[in-house]
């Protein structure tokens, strides 16, 4: 019986960020004078490990480690994770969206794509690399596509709106159907609208101090959104070779699946200028993806159930605490701010990811249980099992569906380039 958590030769993370680094500072300087919302990185004063992400006013709005910026330091922590190959794109909130001049965004996603690329440069057989593009001039989005393309990028990172403009908007189609032809995937994120909205009211009720909500329910809104922004227009339909991975599980959206479908139903007046796939075709015949991370064995059950192992891949949000990375240290209960973890223990999801963690047989309920101590054992029906995943659809979840995702579509491809191998099933 195979001990938990699960191992396998390869593991590809393809959820997990960075920022500049603080190399970058000054050569960003003339941005921050004319974007309130642009973010630099600057090194810490008195923390050498750590820096500062300073927005256009100056004013600090995170302190990060450096494992955000620094190859070495990000593969300390790989190493202790058994990842050994990360998907890299840039922190959403550094996307410039918000600049109404081309050649300021079209330079700004340059810097942060060339930073990127020194990761790829250093160490190509264990980081994979995403890029930014300016996505409201499409012309020049699709011209940075192809300078990433050459340099070795696999795809582009996006998120779920562009400056409060949705994905449907005729505008951006030219950006897909650049990723479709130049074999580019796109990973989708959540970021602005519900997250950050203009209206007083609903900014009172989304304010980041209530509970978090605009990372916790506002987050896997937007990523519903920019699924329903895909599907409804057509984008997915009409370019069906086109593979996106949706962030954080698909957000809110495979859980909306049937609501989307039997609303077009019940009024196909309101769809009349819709595409002609229902959501439950789209998932199965286009190129649909997400990511684990879903904080929810069930959850992620579901997913399994809805799209197959095939359009899973684990993700975990690297290196922020939001993501699968504990912040809780074992021993003191403490995280880096010095939080005191609200449970007795840490919830220990390391080493490995959720779904190394799950049963594959019956026999490993018990072990496994182990791993999920801060969740009850029991619903009102009485006690329940943690869902079972087969070695293969583990091993498509850590490995093969990443890669496929990524574009890597041949067994040389992968191995010439990141030195990966076929990994045998498990009897």
């Amino acid at each position: 019986m195979s001990e938990l958590p699960f191992k396998t030769k390869h593991k590809l993370d393809v959820h997990t960020h960075t920022t500049l680094s603080p190399d970058t500072f000054h050569k960003l300087e003339r941005f921050a004078g004319t974007y309130a919302n642009f973010v630099r990185v600057k090194a810490h004063q008195t923390k050498p490990c750590c820096a500062q992400m300073v927005n256009g006013r100056g004013e600090v709005v995170r302190v990060i480690e450096d494992n955000a910026y620094d190859a070495e330091a990000r593969l300390r922590s790989c190493d202790c994770d058994n990842v050994t190959v990360q998907v890299l794109s840039p922190t959403p909130m550094m996307i410039p969206d918000y600049v109404d001049n081309g050649a300021d965004a079209a330079e700004i996603c340059k810097i942060l794509n060339d930073d990127n690329l020194r990761f790829i440069r250093d160490f190509p057989e264990r980081f994979v690399a995403l890029g930014a593009v300016p996505m409201r001039f499409p012309d020049l989005a699709v011209k940075e596509m192809e300078r990433i393309k050459s340099l070795g990028m696999r795809g582009i990172e996006i998120n779920s709106n562009v400056n409060g403009e949705d994905l449907d908007s005729p505008e951006f189609f030219p950006v897909f159907e650049a990723a479709a032809d130049l074999n580019l995937c796109i990973f989708l994120h959540p970021w602005g609208g519900f997250m950050m909205p203009q209206e007083d009211t609903l900014k009172r009720r989304m304010h980041p101090e209530r509970n978090w909500r605009p990372w916790l329910v506002a987050m896997p809104s937007e990523t519903a959104l920019a699924f329903d922004a895909l599907l409804r227009s057509g984008v997915h339909e009409r370019l069906p070779q086109l593979r996106v991975l949706y962030a954080h599980g698909g957000g809110a959206f495979p859980a909306l699946l049937g609501r989307l479908e039997h609303g077009a139903y019940c009024r196909p007046d309101l769809f009349a200028k819709a595409a002609d796939k229902d959501a439950w075709q789209v998932v199965q015949e286009c190129g649909v993806y997400t990511d684990t991370l879903t904080h929810n064995p069930w959850a992620l059950k579901m997913l399994v159930d809805i799209l197959g192992s095939k359009r899973i891949a684990v993700g975990s949000d690297f290196p922020y605490p939001l993501g699968e990375v504990d912040p809780f240290d074992c021993g003191s209960l403490l995280d880096p701010k010095g939080n005191r973890c609200p449970y007795s223990t840490s919830k220990k999801i390391y080493p490995g990811h959720m779904v190394e963690h799950l049963p594959s047989t019956e026999a490993q309920q018990e072990e496994a249980w182990k791993h999920f101590n801060w969740l009850p054992q029991a619903n009102s029906d009485g006690s329940r099992s943690l869902p079972l995943l087969s070695y293969q659809q583990k091993e498509n979840i850590l490995f093969r569906t990443g890669r496929e995702w990524l574009g890597f579509e041949s067994r040389i491809e992968t191995n010439s380039r990141m030195g990966w191998s076929e990994v045998p099933s498990k009897p």
